[in-house]
């Protein structure tokens, strides 16, 4: 186990310790690796990691160092998507999409561009300095985020709306297994 410091804090139980490390890795790790961060025994991280893998949290790939694991992108955007909706109201939700709306149109006014490819192909130019390229690096993450954020935000718009239609009230607990009953 990891004599790392400082150390997990003593109520953190194991399946919370391995799925901490395991969710918050972009590359795939093998369980030797995570069980290291997660100052637990190997055993004990694939034991909650088969289980996460199961559920469809991780997904198993193979990588050099054996069978690895990384989170699954796309329970990790559904996660986020109904974050979204359980948190924000829909006028927070407008409001930001608005937000993110009127930013990218100033960088295509700044930059001169139409679209985020637009942007990416300017970064060829011979008349930009070094300092105007990394600029326009950094804003080209900052659009990639926008457009990810966008897609998250309207489907939780969507979301709340297809709720509203049945009659749930929330995303609670009992609406995976419960629909409003007719009348």
């Amino acid at each position: 186990m990891s004599t790392k410091d400082p150390r997990w804090p003593e109520n953190t139980d194991a399946a919370a310790r391995v799925r901490h490390v395991a969710l918050t890795r972009t590359e795939p790790r093998n369980a030797g690796w995570i069980a290291e961060e997660a100052d637990v025994s190997r055993d004990t991280a694939v034991k909650y990691l088969e289980r996460m893998a199961d559920r469809g949290d991780l997904k198993v790939v193979e990588t050099n160092e054996g069978r690895s694991y990384k989170p699954d992108s796309l329970t990790q955007f559904l996660r986020e998507v109904r974050e979204l909706a359980e948190e924000h109201s829909l006028d927070e939700l407008t409001r930001e999409l608005n937000a993110i709306g009127e930013e990218i149109d100033a960088w295509k006014d700044a930059y001169e561009v139409e679209s985020l490819a637009e942007l990416r192909q300017s970064i060829g130019r011979e008349d930009l300095t070094g300092d105007e390229r990394r600029e326009r690096l950094e804003i080209i993450e900052e659009w990639e985020y926008n457009v990810e954020m966008r897609e998250s935000i309207q489907l939780a718009i969507r979301l709340k709306s297809s709720l509203t239609t049945l009659g749930a009230e929330s995303l609670g607990d009992g609406l995976s297994t419960k629909l409003p009953q007719e009348g």
